[in-house]
C-alpha cells in the first residue's frame, strides 16, 4: 500500500499495540512520516507495561492478540485513573457488528477495519487526538475556575469529573459512583432530545436532589454539564426577588459578589465578557449603583441577611 501524502501533525505520542510485524511497521512508518512520536508494543500486556511508564497520547489498539486481547486491554487501561482519559481506536479484521459495538462499549472512541487505509487512519488519529486535547482544556479550565462539572456521552456514561464536582457530591452525601450509576438511566432521555445550552433538569442522587445544567459539547461524543447545587439556586432566587433581577442577571450579580471577572464569568455561564458587561449594565441600573464594586458590596450586604 503506498503511503499518503503526510500532512504536518501537531505532534503526539501515539502506541500502537498489534501482534503482526508487518503492520506495526507500515503503521510506524505512517505515523512518523506525519510527525507523530510512535511507540510500538507486540501484545495487550506490553501496551499496559509502555503506557504506565511513557502516557501516550492516542492509542491503536489490535482487538486479537495472544494473552491479553484488545478488549481487555482497553478495558485494563479504563481502570486506571492516570490512564482512562487516553482515546484507544481499535484495529479489526472482524466483520461483526457485535465485535465493534464490543470495542466501544469498553471504552474505544473508534475503530479501523484492516487493511488499515492509511489515508483513512491519519485523519481518524488527527481528529481524536484534538477532541482529547478540547476536553482535557475544558477539563483544566474547569478545574482551575473550580467549577462543579463533569462529561457524559449521550448514554449518559460519565467520562471525567472536576474536583469540585467530587466535593460538592461528597458534601452532598453522594459520590462520583452514584452519579456514574444514575446518569444512564435520568439523563440518557435528556441528552438524546439535544437540550440547548444552559438548559437545566434534575437529578436524583440517593435521597438529594441536584440540577444539572448543560453546558455544552467540547466533542462529537461529549455532554459537558454541571452540578447546580440547592444553596446557589435559592441565593439567585433571592438576587432576583430582591432586585427584580432576570435570572442570567442573578448569576452574573451572584458570581460578581464572589469576586470573579468578566471574563471569568463569561467562562463560567458559557457568554462573551461583552454580554456580561450588558448584563452588568442592567444590574448596575437594577441597583442603583455605578459600579462592580458597589454592586458587589450591595450583593453580599443583602445575601449576608438571608
Amino acid at each position: 500500500m503506498n503511503n499518503p501524502e503526510h500532512k504536518p501533525s501537531s505532534g503526539g505520542v501515539i502506541l500502537i499495540a498489534d501482534d503482526t510485524a508487518e503492520s506495526l511497521s507500515m503503521l510506524n512508518e505512517a505515523l512518523a512520516g506525519a510527525g507523530y512520536t510512535v511507540l510500538v508494543a507486540m501484545d495487550g500486556q506490553q501496551a499496559l507495561n509502555i503506557a504506565s511508564r511513557m502516557t501516550p497520547d492516542l492509542i491503536l489498539l489490535d482487538a486479537i492478540m495472544p494473552n491479553l486481547d484488545g478488549f481487555e486491554t482497553c478495558k485494563a487501561l479504563k481502570k486506571d485513573p492516570e490512564l482512562e482519559d487516553i482515546p484507544v481506536i481499535f484495529m479489526t479484521g472482524l466483520s461483526e457488528s457485535d465485535d465493534v459495538v464490543r470495542g466501544l462499549e469498553c471504552g474505544g472512541v473508534d475503530y479501523l477495519t484492516k487493511p488499515v487505509n492509511l489515508y483513512e487512519l491519519l485523519a481518524r488519529v488527527h481528529v481524536h487526538l484534538n477532541n482529547a486535547r478540547k476536553a482535557q482544556s475544558a477539563r483544566s479550565a474547569l478545574n482551575e475556575m473550580g467549577q462543579p462539572a463533569f462529561a457524559c456521552n449521550i448514554n449518559g456514561v460519565l467520562l471525567w469529573t472536576t474536583e469540585c464536582a467530587r466535593s460538592l457530591l461528597l458534601q452532598a452525601g453522594s459520590s462520583e459512583e452514584q452519579l456514574q450509576m444514575a446518569l444512564p438511566t435520568q439523563l440518557n432521555d435528556w441528552l438524546a432530545r439535544s437540550p440547548e445550552r444552559h438548559a437545566q433538569t434534575r437529578l436524583s442522587l440517593g435521597q438529594r436532589l441536584m440540577q444539572v445544567r448543560f453546558l455544552g459539547r467540547p466533542a462529537p461524543d461529549e455532554f459537558l454539564l454541571r452540578l447546580v447545587d440547592d444553596d446557589e439556586l435559592s441565593l439567585r432566587h433571592a438576587l432576583r426577588q430582591q432586585f427584580l433581577l432576570t435570572e442570567r442577571e442573578a448569576e452574573v450579580l451572584l458570581w460578581l459578589s464572589r469576586g470573579k471577572t468578566n471574563q471569568e464569568i463569561g467562562q463560567i455561564l458559557s457568554m462573551s465578557p461583552r454580554t456580561v458587561n450588558k448584563h452588568l449594565e442592567q444590574v448596575f441600573r437594577k441597583l442603583s449603583v455605578e459600579n462592580r464594586t458597589a454592586a458587589a458590596a450591595v450583593s453580599l450586604g443583602y445575601l449576608s441577611t438571608i
